[in-house]
């Protein structure tokens, strides 16, 4: 501008005015006049609150440095805003590393704080918890200037310093009774942990690792895919199928059940790195050998005992090389693989299901029947008991009858006196039965017949 300005400026502003050869700032309040080729701008100042920073760029030297609020703040001729920032607050068990990107030095705040970064510094890790120590957790940590590790297990909330940082937060390793882990050393030598032993927790050492097993899994024992670092030394099952050729050449899908154990885990750790492969291995071969040998109503007639005495049946070394023991194999489901042949033995099989279920239906019947023979049978014998004991009644009541009868007669006869004659006495007695017994017909509705006999009937003519 070749005619000069006047500019009018507020307690928060400034005039940056720049000439062909200079440049400068003005800052209000106040008036300013611009000289002639002059071009100048109107900037507010930088008001930052208390958590508040901006770093500066010198555009003069390159050099950088901060402002930190709560301030208000009227930039220089040759400064500029290169970036504001917010202070970063942490917390009293919280940390965050940073690293200065001119000289590469890191160093950790540590809460409770607000962070403010330097010029050329920039966040290295973001604000993070402390690892809480105690005697279930443990922290291994590397050295970055030796490169050693260590394993902190002091009861704290732990902070690396600027030359640590954490390798992994490990946990105590607890062993349950039935349990044992195998740790492999800096040395690679194993060591087997039982958890019968008073030593059942630990954590382990810098430079050792839990071992890890990958076993076959999978009911054909085809993918190794069952990764385990915990073994369980209890009696335990799993299930197996492969195919089976009989003597007569029939082919057969054959399931079993495996219930094994392992016995030696140093044993197992020289010999094998799966152990469930190699018992379903061994084992697959010898069944076949045995099966083959074999009629297919024999073995579907003792399957069982054909598998068991094939797998179980001699001493056989391999297992326990392995240190593992089996104690039982069962036969969980036979099915042919052709299948018109398995549709011929589903009718076998249902017409033997057939007959057990009639057999069933008629034992059930035959024991219906023998239960009602034995009730009639027990009826008959309580009727016979009963028409025993009426039987011993009667001739009680009948001895009773007689006895006071007789008591009656011989009171009557005593009554006539000695002077009459026993037959006289006899007809008398006769006779007033008879009158009793018209005296008792009287009052009833029966009906008496006389016979001349009975009455002494007589006819007399003159």
């Amino acid at each position: 501008m070749l005619t000069p300005w006047l500019y009018l400026l507020k307690d928060d502003e400034q005039l940056l005015i720049e000439t062909p050869t200079t440049r400068r700032v003005v800052n209000g309040p106040g008036s300013v006049i611009t000289p002639p080729l002059a071009t100048a701008q109107r900037r507010s100042a930088l008001v930052l609150g208390p958590t508040e920073y901006v770093r500066l760029r010198d555009t003069a030297t390159g050099e950088t440095h901060n402002i930190v609020g709560p301030r208000r703040y009227f930039l220089g001729a040759t400064e500029e805003v290169d970036e504001q920032r917010t202070a970063i607050p942490l917390k009293r068990n919280q940390y965050m590393r940073l690293i200065d990107q001119r000289s590469g030095t890191i160093r950790v705040e540590r809460g409770e704080q607000s962070v403010l970064l330097g010029p050329t510094e920039e966040v290295l890790e973001s604000p993070r918890d402390g690892v809480n120590i105690d005697a279930m957790t443990a922290v291994l940590v590397r050295d970055t200037r030796g490169g050693g590790l260590d394993l902190i297990t002091v009861p704290q909330v732990f902070v690396p310093t600027p030359h640590q940082e954490i390798v992994e937060v490990r946990r105590r390793i607890l062993l349950e009774n039935h349990e044992a882990v195998v740790v492999k050393g800096r040395d690679g030598a194993f060591t087997v942990y039982w958890g019968r032993d008073a030593e059942r927790s630990f954590f382990l050492e810098p430079y050792s690792e839990l071992v890890q097993f990958r076993w076959s899994s999978g009911i054909h024992k085809d993918r190794r895919e069952l990764k385990i670092t915990h073994l369980d030394l209890r009696p335990k099952f799993m299930w197996y199928e492969f195919e089976v050729r009989t003597q007569d050449n029939v082919e057969l899908v054959v399931g079993l059940t495996f219930f094994w154990q392992i016995v030696e885990v140093e044993q197992m750790v020289r010999t094998t790195d799966d152990a469930p492969g190699d018992i379903c291995s061994h084992a697959r071969s010898d069944i076949i050998q045995a099966v083959s040998q074999v009629s297919l109503e024999r073995f579907l007639a003792a399957f069982n005992e054909v598998i068991g005495a094939a797998v179980l049946g001699d001493d056989d070394p391999f297992y326990a090389e392995r240190g593992a023991q089996l104690h039982a194999v069962e036969v969980r489901a036979v099915t042919c693989k052709d299948p018109t042949t398995q549709r011929i033995l589903q009718e076998i099989i249902q017409e033997t299901t057939n007959r057990l279920n009639r057999l069933q239906h008629q034992e059930s019947e035959n024991e219906v029947l023998m239960r009602q023979i034995e009730g009639e049978i027990a009826a008959e014998d309580l009727r016979g008991r009963l028409m025993e004991v009426r039987q011993a009644v009667e001739e009680a009541a009948a001895r009773i009858t007689g006895a006071a009868e007789g008591e009656r007669v011989r009171a009557f006869f005593a009554g006539l006196g000695a002077d009459l004659p026993a037959s006289d006495k006899l007809a008398i007695f006769h006779t007033l039965r008879k009158q009793e017994a018209l005296t008792a017909l009287s009052g009833g509705t029966a009906r008496l017949f006389f016979t001349p006999a009975d009455v002494d009937l007589r006819i007399q003519t003159e």
